[in-house]
C-alpha cells in the first residue's frame, strides 16, 4: 500500500489525497469498512506525513471530509432502507455487529455514535445502524463530527510517528527507531491491560478473583511503559524527533 501511495506522490500530490479521501470514505460507509484494512492503510499514509511526503492538515481536512460523507451514507441509508436492510443478503452475515450496535446506541445514544468510530468492528455499521433505530439528526449529527474530527489524526498518529523516526541518524546506543518502537509495544500493552482491568472492575455481577496476569501485569506493563518513555525522552535524538513532528503540524 506504502509502495502505491509513493507511487501516487510521484506523480501528483493531489492523486496521492484523492487515494486518502477513497480509503477514508470505503472505512466509512457501511459494510464496505468491514472489507477494507483501513487501519492499515491509514498507518501507511501517516508514515508519508511523517516522511514530510503530504501536508498533515490538508491529509486532516480530506480525512475529515470523507469520514464524515461515509457515515451520513451510511445513516441515510439505514434510514431510508431499514425495512429492507433487515434481510438483506450483504447484512445478513454481519447480523451479530448490527445486534451489537444496536445496544451500544440504545445504552447510550451520541455517546455510543462518538466511541463506536474508534472502535474497529462496530465502526462501519453504528452509523447505519443509527438510521434504522431512527436516531434524530441532532442527536446523531454533533456525535459524528465531533467522532469524524478526531479520528482522523488518531488513525494516522502512529504512521506519521514512526515516518518521523526514519532517517534522523546514528547513535553509539540502540537506535532512535528501535526505542520508539519498543515504547509504542510497550504503550499499547499497557492500555490493553489496563481497558481489560477496568472491564473486569465493572462486571459488578460476576464476583470474580482478579485474574493473575492483571495482578501482576498491569503495575509491571506501567513501570515498564514509564521506563521506556523516560528514555526515548533521554535520547540524544529525541530534541530532532521533537523539531520534526513540530515542523509537520506547524
Amino acid at each position: 500500500m506504502e509502495e502505491l501511495l509513493q507511487s501516487a506522490l510521484a506523480h501528483s500530490g493531489e492523486l496521492a489525497l484523492l487515494m486518502l479521501f477513497l480509503v477514508v470514505l470505503a472505512e466509512s460507509t457501511a459494510i464496505v469498512g468491514l472489507l477494507v484494512p483501513g487501519t492499515v492503510l491509514m498507518v501507511a499514509i501517516g508514515t508519508l506525513i511523517g516522511q514530510g511526503k503530504m501536508d498533515f492538515w490538508l491529509a486532516c481536512l480530506i480525512g475529515f471530509i470523507a469520514a464524515m460523507l461515509g457515515d451520513g451514507i451510511s445513516y441515510w441509508l439505514g434510514k431510508r432502507y431499514r425495512h429492507r436492510l433487515q434481510g438483506h443478503r450483504w447484512v445478513r452475515p454481519h447480523r451479530g455487529l448490527l445486534v451489537q450496535a444496536k445496544r451500544v446506541l440504545r445504552k447510550h445514544g451520541g455517546g455510543g455514535v462518538f466511541a463506536g468510530r474508534f472502535i474497529g468492528p462496530t465502526r462501519p455499521v453504528l452509523p447505519l445502524v443509527a438510521g434504522m433505530l431512527a436516531m434524530p439528526p441532532r442527536r446523531f449529527v454533533p456525535a459524528c463530527t465531533l467522532a469524524c474530527l478526531l479520528w482522523t489524526p488518531a488513525y494516522l498518529l502512529p504512521g506519521i510517528f514512526a515516518g518521523a523516526a526514519v532517517g534522523l541518524g546514528e547513535h553509539s546506543g540502540i537506535s532512535f527507531p528501535m526505542q520508539l518502537l519498543i515504547t509504542a509495544i510497550l504503550a499499547a500493552l499497557t492500555t490493553w491491560l489496563l481497558s481489560s482491568l477496568t472491564q473486569h472492575l465493572l462486571r459488578r455481577r460476576q464476583q470474580r478473583a482478579l485474574p493473575r496476569h492483571l495482578g501482576w501485569g498491569v503495575p509491571v506493563a506501567s513501570i515498564a511503559c514509564a521506563l521506556a518513555l523516560w528514555f526515548t525522552v533521554q535520547h540524544p535524538l529525541a530534541p530532532a524527533y521533537g523539531e520534526r513532528l513540530w515542523q509537520l503540524v506547524s
